[in-house]
């Protein structure tokens, strides 16, 4: 079971984060649609376009750059998305079957 909690974020009203808590079980393509379901929602809350800002359009150039091949840590660098501290995030590893 995938569980996915949305919780109130620092950036402002309408700022949302998302915990996510797996039990074994795949992440799918509607999981993922729907955590980015949220994040839109949010960066458009957090930088609407009625006030100058981008919105879900500046997270989609971010993915684009990511599905077009640049690598994450510049994407991550350019949009300024890179974390103060290190957090573990593994990718790849799991039990052999």
């Amino acid at each position: 079971m995938v569980r996915l909690e949305t919780v109130n974020g620092r950036k402002g009203e309408g700022d949302k984060l998302v915990r996510v808590w797996a039990y074994g079980e795949i992440f799918t393509i509607e999981d993922l649609l729907k955590l980015l379901q949220v994040y839109f929602e949010s960066e458009d809350s957090a930088y609407p376009i009625e006030r100058g800002g981008q919105g879900r359009a500046m997270l989609m150039k971010a993915i684009l750059d990511v599905y077009t091949g640049i690598p994450l840590k510049r994407v991550l660098r350019t949009y300024r998305l890179e974390r103060k501290k290190p957090k573990t995030f593994v990718i790849g590893k799991g039990r052999k079957r």
